[in-house]
């Protein structure tokens, strides 16, 4: 059985009976002809037999993985960002930012190579980018980097905005868990701890709501395999800067 999150530019596949996640880029799925038995995600509702909507595999998922009666959960990755609030361990909002690239990973690595930059090396500072469009804000850094800033410099002012935009999108929460591509993020993770106790939770939640789902209709599956929750429970890793 094959469980996929195919989003539009990175696919996270899990095979029952693997040892591991595969991660690689989407357009090889259509060049592949993959299909799951299990899917979520912008291109996989044509490839799943049976397809679940983004935000209720990643609600399916954090209530899974996380045992606390109120919390929130952002899924920030290359496309959108995606919002679920908890209370009383039943959902209560769930919002979903789509169409401007600024709260996305996708302009973030873009603008990664074409400055050659390696973004876990850049170190966020107090400034900030105000980012409410993807075009606009790669209009400032290119503009800053013309008029002699360093181009390092410029994307982490980028990031640091884009971490205010999440704050503000989720809220404010005291404590956010964090799932998507931006957990790998440090500098993202380190502004966003300026504002929030940041909790990454990685990847592969909407694989683990899939997994749920599919044990519900097929109870032999089991509970969901300790290699799509081998970074949860005591690893939990958090985020908060100390003023």
């Amino acid at each position: 059985m094959i469980f996929g999150d195919a989003g539009s530019s990175w696919c996270k596949v899990f095979a029952l009976g693997d040892d591991d996640i595969r991660v690689f880029p989407t357009r090889q799925v259509a060049g592949d002809g993959m299909r799951f038995d299990w899917g979520t995600g912008h291109t996989a509702r044509k490839r799943s037999s049976h397809f679940e909507n983004d935000l209720i595999a990643l609600t399916k998922g954090a209530l899974v993985l996380l045992d606390e009666d109120d919390f929130t959960v952002l899924d920030l990755g290359s496309r959108d960002a995606k919002l679920v609030r908890f209370q009383g361990r039943r959902p209560v909002k769930l919002d979903w930012s789509v169409g401007c690239a600024a709260a996305t990973g996708a302009t973030l690595e873009m603008i990664g190579r074409f400055y050659d930059l390696d973004l876990n090396t850049l170190d966020v500072g107090d400034d900030w980018t105000p980012v409410t469009c993807g075009t606009y804000a790669v209009e400032r850094i290119m503009d800053a980097v013309s008029n002699g800033d360093p181009a390092g410099v410029a994307v982490a002012r980028f990031i640091h905005g884009l971490a205010r935009n999440a704050f503000n999108f989720t809220g404010k929460p005291e404590r956010l868990y964090l799932s998507g591509g931006f957990t790998l993020n440090q500098p993202f993770l380190k502004a966003l701890g300026r504002y929030t106790c940041v909790v990454p939770i990685g990847r592969a939640v909407p694989l683990i709501g899939l997994y749920a789902f599919a044990a519900q209709q097929d109870p032999g599956l089991g509970t969901v395999p300790e290699v799509l929750v081998k970074s949860i429970g005591n690893r939990l890793e958090t985020h908060k800067e100390v003023d």
